[in-house]
């Protein structure tokens, strides 16, 4: 609290305490009321107007934001010219010569761009996060509704639990977004993410996709996890903590890496599984990992056709010309995307197909309290929301399943792909099943070594796809 509203809060405080000794001393207790309700009064046009300064600070940031998008494109744009205009000009040697400094500064350029893009979508999210927070306690502190909780004078007693009693209670306001995503990692998640990082020491995850009823195995998460940690941290929690750590590039390419593996893999193997990498925004804007994608892809040509990318709702929302540009080369490659870390019901869905999603995934306890609730901001009932995404190519996977009664009530929404706790938690790979000259020699006939339960090779888990 700064000094200014240290001093108001102070001053508010000694007249509030001056005006019920005088109040009390001459039996005025409706004063004391009516000051209540003037002060509270004071407080919601505080809050109204200390809401108006952030929304007006966030519409800034966004055309800032926005400002910064074009500015990154055109530098983009004027990237890849200048690298076809000297990959012309090959011929001439001082034309090379003197063009490679001025490619290599631009390229630095627009990674400078990219970066300074990822943190104003943080300082973005998080102006929008006090933006909600705002709202909520100005609705909560509102006159009308403290009003009624304010103490009431004896001689009022009477009427007021009738009043109390028919008033209705205030619903919380819709569409709040989760806010703990905006804060930082548990501690110890962070310290155990760090040692991981610095010994290198990740293990290879892989989690069942199953289909409801039947619960058979259709696709697999791929994440990698810290040795020793506890598989029943999320995914989400684990990258949060690699982007606090500071590594997100480095993790991200290692998991691209071992996901196009085992998509080869799988593909020998002739299992219809799909697999589903959890990538970030600054991997997907970073040219090097476009230049390593295509060396993974042109060695296993068919592996991107079974790899899902999954990005954050907020991506897809605030995609312009660079990000719809890298989504369709990647498209081009033949990977499918996935949207997570969705926070709002309302859908541009013509956009996501034009955008060659394929999937969206939510939390199952969101979804199961928003169809309870009736809060989704859509124009048909939860049981039909996966109907109303099918329309479009997209299939709807709900996460987070930790019990049998979450399973019936999937069942019930007509969900038809589920992830959880309850069908399998994450299993580890062995690191010699990604050796491919091991695995062929285990497929005619060697027998697996016993493992832990929660270890299992990749022999098994595609044998039960």
């Amino acid at each position: 609290m700064g000094f200014r509203s240290l001093l108001v809060t102070v001053t508010i405080a000694a007249a509030a305490a001056g005006l019920s000794l005088f109040a009390a001393r001459h039996d005025l207790l409706v004063l004391v009321v009516a000051a209540l309700a003037a002060g509270v009064t004071a407080g919601g046009l505080y809050l109204h107007n200390r809401g108006r300064a952030v929304l007006e600070e966030l519409v800034l940031l966004r055309e800032h934001l926005e400002v910064t998008r074009q500015q990154a494109a055109m530098l983009a744009r004027m990237t890849r010219e200048m690298r076809d205009l000297v990959s012309e000009q090959s011929g001439a040697e001082n034309s090379t010569e003197d063009g490679r400094p001025t490619i290599a500064a631009m390229t630095e350029i627009v990674r400078d761009i990219a970066d300074n893009l990822s943190d104003l979508d943080h300082r973005t999210d998080a102006l929008e996060s006090e933006v909600s927070l705002l709202r909520r306690d100005t609705a909560m502190r509102s006159p009308a509704q403290t009003y009624w909780q304010a103490p009431v004078p004896p001689a009022m007693a009477t009427a007021a639990p009738e009043e109390t009693s028919a008033r209705p209670a205030l619903r919380e306001m819709p569409a709040v977004p989760d806010l703990t995503s905006f804060g930082e990692p548990p501690r110890a998640v962070r310290q155990l993410v760090a040692a991981a990082i610095a010994a290198d020491r990740f293990d290879l995850f892989l989690q069942r996709i199953v289909s409801l009823p039947q619960r058979k195995t259709r696709a697999y998460e791929v994440s990698l996890r810290p040795d020793g940690g506890d598989p029943r941290l999320s995914t989400g929690e684990i990258r949060m903590a690699v982007e606090h750590v500071g590594h997100q590039l480095t993790f991200d390419r290692k998991l691209m890496v071992q996901t196009i593996r085992l998509a080869r893999m799988f593909e020998q193997r002739n299992r219809d599984v799909m697999l589903v990498a959890d990538i970030s925004q600054r991997y997907l804007l970073s040219e090097a990992a476009f230049d390593e994608l295509r060396a993974l892809v042109a060695d296993a040509p068919g592996a991107p056709r079974r790899i899902v990318l999954s990005l954050p709702q907020r991506f897809f929302r605030k995609a312009v010309a660079v990000e719809n540009e890298a989504l369709r080369q990647l498209g081009d490659m033949g990977f499918r995307f996935m949207m997570r870390e969705v926070t709002d019901f309302s859908f541009d869905l013509p956009r996501l197909q034009q955008a060659d999603v394929r999937w969206v995934r939510l939390d199952a306890a969101r979804l199961i309290s928003a169809g309870q609730n009736e809060e989704m901001a859509t124009d048909v009932a939860a049981a039909d929301f996966a109907a109303l995404l099918g329309r479009r190519q997209i299939s709807l996977l709900v996460d987070g399943v930790a019990d049998e009664a979450m399973v019936a009530e999937l069942i019930d929404f007509n969900i038809a792909f589920a992830q959880g706790q309850v069908f399998a938690p994450p299993q580890a790979v062995r690191p010699e099943a990604l050796d491919q000259q091991m695995a062929q020699g285990a497929l005619r006939g060697a027998t697996p070594e016993p493992a832990a339960p929660e270890r299992r090779g990749l022999r098994e888990l595609a044998r039960r796809a």
